[in-house]
C-alpha cells in the first residue's frame, strides 16, 4: 500500500523550482518569461521549445516509507494525500535588440493538475471506523471534505518590451494574451460518513455529500452528455489579458536589485459546458434475514436499492459563474557580485499561485557566469507557507554554449531528491530519500547572438592588460638602464 501511495504520487504525471534560477541568469531568453528586465545580454534571439516539468506530492517518502505505516499515517503532516504536476512549455521566443530597447514575441502552453484525497478518507479504505488502539467504534465521524480534483491547460501569447536607462536602470513590461482551453473540477463542502451506535451491537451508517464536479472549454464540450456546441461568443469569453512588469537596479559595482510581478489582471467568467451536484444523504440500516420466515429480502436486493440511491445523488445541474484569475508570480530578489561579475551571491523571495499549487518561499543563491561557453546556478529553497506541504529543495540550472550560437539549458529542482540506487545482498535496490517530494526537469533549446558590448568590453579588458604589461616592461628596463649607469655611480648587483 505504501509503495502504492509512493508511485502514484510520482509517477502519474511529469513544473517549476529550477526555472526560478533563470531569474538571474544571463545568456537564456527563457528568463524574460520570469522577469521582463532580466538582462538576457542577446542582441537577437530564437528559442525553440523548452519544457518545465514537475510532478509532486503532498507527502515525502518519509512519511509512508521506513516505518509501520498505521503510526506513519497518524502522524501524517498534511490534510490529504495526493499528486499534482504543474507544467510550462515555451513552444517559441524571438526577440532582438536595438540601442537601448529590447522586443520579443512568444507563445507558451501551462498545465496544472492535482489529484488529492482526503487523510481520513485513505485512513477509513485501511483501518474501517478501527481508533489507534484497534477498537471499532460504533460512533465513527469521518470528514472527507478535502478530497478535491483540478485539471487546467491554457495558452499563452507574449508580447514583450524592455529599455535601459542608463547603466544602471532596466525597465520591461509583458503583455499576455491567455486563452482558457480547458478546465475541470471536483470539490466537496462536505463529504462524510457518520456511524450511530443502535445500542444492540449494531450500528447505522449515514453517507453526507455535498459537492459538485464542472467542466469548462472554450469549445463547448459538453463532457457529460457528449455533446459538441460551438459558440464563438463564448470562445471569446475564455480569453483575457494580463500585464507582467519587471525591474532591475544596480546599487553599485557590487550590489544589484531584481523585482517583478505578473499576471496582472482580472481573468476572465464563465459558465460551465457540463456540471453535476452531489448533495444528499443516504443511510446504510443493513437488513435482516430469515430464510424460514422471509425469502423475498435478498443481499442483491439491498444493494441494488444502495445503488439506485447513490446514483440519485449525482444530478446534473446548472453552475453559476466561475472565476479564472491568472497565474500570478512575484519575486524580489538582491544580489551581491563578484569585481568582474563572474560570481554572484543573492536572496530571492519568491510567491506562486496556480490552479494546482500556491506556495511562498525564500531561496538562496548562486550564478557563476564561466564566459559565455557555461553558466551555472545553484539554490537553497525553503518553503514558508502552501497549499500543500513542501520540503526544502536544492536547485541546480546550467546553461552550456554549444556551437553556431546555439545553447542548451538544463536543470531540476530536485537535486537533493534524486532516487539511488544501492546494494542489498548482492541485489541493486532502489532507494528513495526521506525528504523526496518531487521531481522536476528543465530543459531547453535556443539560438542567440550575444550583444556586442560583451566583445567590446573583452578587448577593452584585454587592450588595458597589454598596455599595463608593456608600462611594467618599460619600468623594469628604465631601472635596469639607471642601475647600470656608471657615470651616477651605480653599478648593477
Amino acid at each position: 500500500m505504501r509503495i502504492l501511495l509512493l508511485a502514484t504520487g510520482l509517477l502519474c504525471a511529469v513544473s517549476a523550482q529550477a526555472q526560478d534560477l533563470l531569474y538571474a541568469q544571463r545568456g537564456n531568453p527563457s528568463a524574460l518569461l520570469v522577469n521582463p528586465a532580466a538582462d538576457v545580454d542577446a542582441r537577437v534571439w530564437l528559442a525553440i521549445p523548452a519544457v518545465n516539468a514537475t510532478v509532486q506530492t503532498s507527502f515525502a517518502a518519509g512519511d509512508v516509507l521506513g516505518a509501520d505505516l498505521g503510526t506513519l499515517w497518524r502522524q501524517f503532516p498534511s490534510e490529504s494525500a495526493g499528486a499534482l504536476t504543474y507544467d510550462d512549455i515555451q513552444l517559441f521566443s524571438l526577440g532582438f535588440k536595438t540601442k537601448k530597447s529590447t522586443y520579443w514575441l512568444g507563445s507558451s502552453l501551462n498545465v496544472d493538475a492535482s489529484g488529492l484525497i482526503d487523510r481520513d478518507l485513505v485512513g477509513f479504505a485501511l483501518w474501517g471506523m478501527k481508533d489507534a488502539n484497534g477498537i471499532i467504534d460504533l460512533n465513527y465521524d469521518g470528514n472527507f471534505n478535502q478530497t478535491s480534483a483540478v485539471a487546467s491547460a491554457r495558452a499563452n501569447l507574449h508580447l514583450g518590451w524592455q529599455r535601459e536607462f542608463g547603466k544602471k536602470l532596466r525597465l520591461g513590461a509583458t503583455l499576455n494574451l491567455t486563452q482558457i482551453l480547458a478546465h475541470a473540477e471536483l470539490q466537496f463542502d462536505s463529504l462524510g460518513l457518520r456511524s450511530t451506535d443502535m445500542g444492540n451491537g449494531f450500528n447505522e451508517l449515514l453517507l453526507i455529500s455535498q459537492g459538485s464536479v464542472a467542466a469548462y472549454s472554450g469549445a463547448g464540450i459538453d463532457f457529460l452528455n457528449g455533446t459538441f456546441n460551438f459558440d464563438a461568443d463564448k470562445l471569446f469569453a475564455t480569453s483575457f489579458a494580463t500585464l507582467d512588469l519587471g525591474a532591475t537596479y544596480d546599487l553599485g559595482k557590487r550590489w544589484r536589485l531584481a523585482g517583478s510581478i505578473q499576471g496582472l489582471g482580472v481573468g476572465t467568467s464563465l459558465t460551465a459546458d457540463s456540471a453535476a451536484s452531489f448533495n444528499g444523504r443516504i443511510p446504510f440500516q443493513g437488513f435482516a434475514y430469515n430464510s424460514g420466515t422471509d425469502t423475498s429480502v435478498s443481499a442483491l436486493a439491498y444493494f441494488d436499492t444502495l445503488s439506485v440511491q447513490i446514483q440519485n445523488l449525482i444530478q446534473t445541474s446548472a453552475v453559476g459563474l466561475a472565476s479564472f484569475s491568472p497565474l500570478r508570480r512575484f519575486d524580489l530578489a538582491g544580489y551581491w557580485r563578484s569585481p568582474k561579475k563572474t560570481h554572484q551571491l543573492g536572496l530571492h523571495y519568491l510567491a506562486r499561485t496556480r490552479p494546482a499549487l500556491s506556495y511562498q518561499a525564500i531561496a538562496a543563491e548562486y550564478h557563476g557566469f564561466y564566459g559565455r561557453r557555461w553558466q551555472l546556478s545553484a539554490s537553497y529553497t525553503q518553503p514558508l507557507v502552501g497549499t500543500v506541504a513542501m520540503r526544502p529543495s536544492v536547485s541546480v540550472q546550467t546553461t552550456v554554449r554549444l556551437a553556431a550560437g546555439l545553447a542548451l539549458n538544463l536543470g531540476t529542482s530536485s537535486a537533493n531528491m534524486l532516487p539511488q540506487v544501492t546494494s542489498t545482498g548482492g541485489q541493486p535496490t532502489i532507494g528513495f530519500p526521506a525528504n523526496m517530494d518531487r521531481i522536476n526537469l528543465n530543459v531547453g533549446l535556443h539560438w542567440m547572438l550575444y550583444e556586442k558590448s560583451y566583445r567590446e568590453n573583452a578587448k577593452a579588458r584585454r587592450a588595458a592588460k597589454k598596455a599595463n604589461r608593456e608600462t611594467q616592461r618599460a619600468a623594469r628596463k628604465a631601472i635596469t638602464l639607471l642601475l647600470s649607469t656608471p657615470e651616477r655611480g651605480l653599478y648593477t648587483v
